[in-house]
């Protein structure tokens, strides 16, 4: 596992700036891993990406399911 977190360490900007089809970037509000200012950035750096707050923690998928899906769902539909 600590080998797995090291490989997401570091400088991705060029990896998620080379994409240019739509991103859907979903975040807890109160995620200590990635803060709100870093995910706003991400949204504006990249064209066509959407990003979804949710009212938990870092593990949005987990905490709040039907709210995840209810936002995986709303950008597949707007496709």
């Amino acid at each position: 596992m600590n080998a797995s977190q090291q490989h997401l360490n570091g400088d991705h900007w060029d990896d998620r700036l080379a994409g240019g089809c739509p991103a859907l970037l979903i975040r807890g509000n109160r995620s200590t891993v990635l803060s709100g200012e870093h995910a706003k950035d991400m949204v504006v750096r990249r064209p066509y990406t959407r990003l979804v707050e949710l009212l938990t923690g870092r593990t949005v998928h987990a905490s709040v399911p039907a709210e995840f899906a209810a936002a995986v769902r709303g950008f597949l539909g707007s496709l």
